[in-house]
């Protein structure tokens, strides 16, 4: 379905007003900041609760907690008994999820238009009325650690976790968002309700709301729904810092998979850092598509990886540059001396211009592709609200075409050396 969301700027303007163009922000009088954009002539509409805490903020203890109570939240209230949630949202002809990130919670629905009323009312009902009833809980302590374990399960993606942990001594970034079995074994219902308590507040929630509705209306519903969220100042606890990484780390993994995996990971500023941009087109350029170089250099002339990706792990606290290949253990060597000498060519040599405006045409067609949807258009919001500014991404699109060669050059250069790298081998275990 297409969305008609305004007028579409000059194409000389190298910022499609896509996403922010026509957004209407208010606060509730408890502090609960909402960001309403009407899209037509779709008859749906995407309504989102992004809570301001998230796996960085827990402590060892409790690690996961943040996730767990994601899992609870909607599993019955006072008057909506486990499923009954579910039921309602299907009810209308709409879909509910949530996810958990390092920084926030989020908890959403997409559904037709006509039924906002609905989604305000369970929603509000969750967060003021959950039960976590303990039955409920234990069987949902078994489902996470399932989840736990078919993430395990996945050499890629636990290889990638693996690599986290190397490259993140202090900063919670180096620790599952999931949490551990240990940690989520002995997690009770005394626990999650102290933490809902300590950190679900009007001040440190915000409200995403795309699609089919009246901003002015919407935003009135908004605020006798959600007027009873209580309001509380805003405590956080500094994270700690990440020291400077000033040697080269390399862990060996081994494990029954039929391929084998290699990591690289480069410490980098927090997403809102200039220097993120070159970095972001210097991730297209290295690993994003067949025709990037490490593809096809490693994959399609030296045919020696399944797949070479490149990307930027970009958060509220310094992340990381990554790149990540699947290949025959008896490649791994070459794979990454491959991989060092086309990080060597960035900085030695400048790149083409037409490479570039490839890399940024690339960049900028992500980012309107993933507002196809009103739940795209919403996670977008929520997503560059945490970052500080709902406008973020727009901005970014125009700073990404004011990257030049000579700032992918420096940006190689810069954090491209081997004592700022963490690396992880995850091979096959011998029999």
């Amino acid at each position: 379905m297409q969305l008609r969301p305004g007028p579409v700027p000059p194409m000389e303007d190298k910022s499609p007003s896509l996403l922010t163009s026509e957004v209407v922000c208010d606060e509730l009088p408890n502090g609960i900041k909402v960001l309403v954009k009407q899209v037509y002539p779709a008859r749906v509409a995407n309504f989102g609760v992004w809570v301001r805490v998230g796996a960085v903020n827990e402590t060892d203890r409790v690690a996961g907690i943040s996730h767990f109570i994601e899992h609870m939240l909607f599993k019955g209230t006072e008057k909506r008994p486990v499923g009954q949630i579910a039921k309602e949202i299907h009810g209308c002809g709409g879909y509910t999820n949530a996810f958990t990130d390092y920084e926030c919670t989020c908890y959403w629905v997409v559904l037709p238009s006509k039924y906002l009323d609905v989604a305000l009312d369970i929603h509000i009902d969750a967060f003021l009325h959950s039960t976590f009833d303990e039955v409920e809980l234990q069987k949902e302590c078994q489902v996470i650690l399932e989840e736990l374990k078919m993430y395990q399960d996945r050499p890629d993606a636990y290889s990638f976790e693996k690599l986290m942990t190397l490259a993140y001594k202090k900063h919670p970034y180096g620790r599952p968002i999931i949490g551990s079995e240990q940690t989520l074994r002995q997690m009770t219902r005394k626990d999650l309700l102290e933490y809902l308590h300590e950190h679900y507040y009007a001040e440190n929630m915000f409200i995403t709301l795309i699609g089919d509705i009246e901003p002015t209306r919407a935003i009135r519903k908004i605020k006798n729904a959600f007027k009873g969220i209580p309001r509380k100042t805003v405590q956080r606890t500094p994270l700690p810092v990440e020291p400077a990484q000033t040697e080269f780390r390399k862990e060996r993994l081994s494990g029954d998979i039929a391929r084998s995996y290699l990591n690289m990971a480069f410490h980098v500023p927090e997403a809102t850092h200039e220097d993120l941009h070159a970095l972001k087109v210097l991730a297209t350029i290295l690993g994003e598509g067949r025709s990037s170089r490490l593809s096809q250099t490693l994959r399609e002339k030296e045919q020696l990886v399944d797949y070479a990706q490149a990307g930027v792990f970009a958060q509220q606290h310094p992340g990381f540059f990554y790149l990540s290949f699947m290949l025959e253990e008896l490649n791994m060597e070459k794979v990454e001396n491959g991989a060092w000498r086309e990080i060597k060519k960035l900085q030695d040599q400048l790149v083409l211009p037409d490479e570039l405006l490839k890399a940024q045409n690339m960049t900028e067609s992500d980012y309107i592709f993933s507002q196809e949807t009103v739940e795209g258009q919403g996670r977008n919001l929520g997503n560059y609200e945490m970052l500080g500014d709902y406008s973020l991404g727009e901005k970014l699109i125009k700073k990404i075409f004011a990257v030049t060669p000579h700032d992918i050059q420096r940006a190689a250069q810069k954090y491209f050396t081997r004592n700022n790298c963490s690396e992880i081998e995850y091979r096959r275990a011998e029999n």
